[in-house]
């Protein structure tokens, strides 16, 4: 009956146009109930606290859960147009391996490709033992499960020591299980034994190699002979290996098979196809010298982190807006209507915003929901701040456009405030998590953009003022009751003006600099940059 009952729930599902994987999961998970009538997440969750060997059992249960809940949630974003069904088959087809209890179809004239833990109770005339690379085997990351079972058995042992104590002691068990891993895996030859490994640039002998090479040849593994591998049997070695060999003596048959290969109709081997080959296309100054360079405030402070992070993507190198992005947009969109809307209240704008939700996040289910509660969190958290501030407000979305020498400064401010002096005061409302440091608000070079525009007049058809008292950042997205904001007080506007000209200057040139930024994990345009790896291409 019970099962019955979550098939139909999981069908209902399935039937919705729009219905993703996720979307599935959460249907069949949240209304899967045991035998007693308690709910399958619930019981999973009071066995895994309660500890055990039933406890590790619910805790990996969970684990594995979580696990498939992100590959159905990685599937969506592969393939935003894949229903629910297309996940399931995905799913389906999948080989997953793990041991049995009896060997199917083994055949005793072949090589056999298995896991250490598979291998145990069996022997082989000859072995071969790969990867023991540094920072592989032995393996000491962290293995970590949903609630963290394995370091409340580690507190339990050693007593309440610091977390760094604990995980050096987690460290060397860690060890030991590696240890005892190799010798498994070594002892299963009956003849013969190959262990091996590669040095290669960051990849390097891990110490069970030397230790290997150190007991049975008392050598150190520079001492041994290293093999190179061959080139593998593809298009793309072969003509790597043509290629190289142009510089050398048989550059000129290297040639006459490349050309033969392009004659052919691989393009691989057209020299027109090949990265650097083809001279620029231009080298002059993006912006014409005597012109202004149009910037805005973001802008400014992304270019100085990386000119060639700012420079790609303002020419077409990011993804679509995020629904982070798309979300951000949306709580400026319901702050103004704050102002510019008579008798607006909190309620009647968290109304607006589950009326407006599909158009945020178009997909259901538990992370959407996680989404929109956290989108009305920073409602509540604007209304604090708009109950409490205590300058007039002069507009909202207020757009400026101001010259600088050559810099044209072109932006919108979220809020525009009038203190009781009459200087003028802008307000950037912040939906990321994490606010800036209190000394690096005050180079923040956005704020600066703004204090510049209230004193060249860029708000005088809103007020009449061109003095600033300052700006500030306020996150609606920290997560804690109190609102976060980080103040710029009024600056030199004579420096702020320069380092604008300097920064306008920069941005219409013909090159640009790429530099190492704490950005660059998530940098949408690494593969085009020269100095990461997964862009070395454009330089090599």
């Amino acid at each position: 009956m019970r099962i019955n009952q979550l098939l139909t729930k999981a069908r209902a599902v399935i039937r919705k146009p729009d219905a993703r994987g996720e979307d599935l999961l959460w249907a069949i998970w949240d209304n899967a109930h045991t035998s007693d009538g308690a709910k399958l997440s619930t019981q999973w969750q009071e066995i895994a606290l309660r500890g055990g060997n039933r406890g590790a059992s619910a805790d990996r249960d969970l684990d594995a859960m979580m696990q498939l809940f992100q590959s159905a949630q990685r599937f969506s974003e592969r393939f935003p147009l894949s229903g629910a069904q297309a996940f399931i088959r995905e799913v389906s087809a999948e080989v997953i391996a793990g041991d049995v209890i009896t060997a199917q179809g083994v055949r005793p004239d072949c090589v056999e490709i298995l896991t250490v833990h598979a291998a145990k109770g069996r022997e082989w005339e000859l072995v071969a033992v790969a990867g023991l690379q540094e920072g592989m085997w032995p393996n000491l990351r962290q293995r970590s499960s949903l609630l963290g079972a394995e370091r409340l058995v580690e507190r339990e042992r050693h007593g309440n020591l610091a977390r760094s104590e604990l995980d050096v002691i987690a460290a060397g068990a860690l060890l030991e299980d590696e240890r005892r891993l190799l010798h498994v895996a070594t002892t299963r030859a009956r003849h013969s034994l190959f262990v091996t490994c590669v040095s290669y640039e960051d990849d390097q002998p891990s110490q069970f190699f030397e230790e290997i090479t150190d007991a049975i040849l008392n050598k150190s593994s520079e001492e041994l002979d290293q093999y190179s591998s061959p080139r593998p049997i593809t298009t793309p070695a072969l003509i790597a290996d043509l290629r190289s060999a142009l510089s050398g003596p048989q550059a000129k048959d290297a040639a006459s098979i490349i050309k033969a290969l392009s004659d052919a109709g691989i393009h691989s081997a057209d020299p027109q196809s090949w990265t650097g080959v083809a001279q620029l296309s231009t080298t002059e100054p993006i912006v014409d010298p005597t012109k202004a360079v149009p910037i805005s405030p973001s802008s400014a402070e992304n270019f100085t982190e990386c000119g060639m992070k700012w420079f790609l993507e303002k020419s077409g190198g990011t993804d679509g807006d995020s629904i982070a992005q798309v979300l951000g947009s949306a709580i400026h969109a319901f702050a103004a209507l704050m102002v510019q809307e008579e008798g607006i209240t909190e309620s009647i704008l968290v109304e607006k915003l589950k009326n407006s939700w599909n158009l945020i996040d178009p997909q259901e289910g538990w992370v959407s929901k996680g989404s929109q509660d956290k989108a009305i969190a920073m409602i509540s958290r604007f209304m604090k701040y708009h109950i409490k501030h205590e300058r007039d407000v002069v507009g909202v979305e207020l757009k400026f456009d101001v010259t600088v020498g050559k810099a044209r400064i072109i932006g919108t401010v979220d809020r525009l405030e009038v203190d009781s002096a009459g200087s003028l005061f802008v307000i950037d409302f912040k939906t990321s998590k994490d606010p800036i440091t209190y000394e690096k608000v005050k180079e923040n070079l956005q704020l600066k953009s703004y204090q510049i525009a209230v004193t060249e007049g860029g708000f005088k058809a809103h007020h009449a003022s061109t003095t600033s008292s300052g700006a500030a950042l306020v996150y609606l997205g920290h997560d804690i009751q109190k609102i976060s904001s980080r103040e710029q007080e009024p600056i030199d506007i004579g420096a702020a003006r320069t380092q604008i000209e300097g920064i306008a200057q920069s941005m219409g040139a013909a090159q640009f600099v790429a530099a190492t930024n704490k950005r660059c994990k998530e940098c949408p345009v690494k593969s085009s940059c020269p100095i990461k790896v997964e862009g070395r291409t454009v330089i090599e």
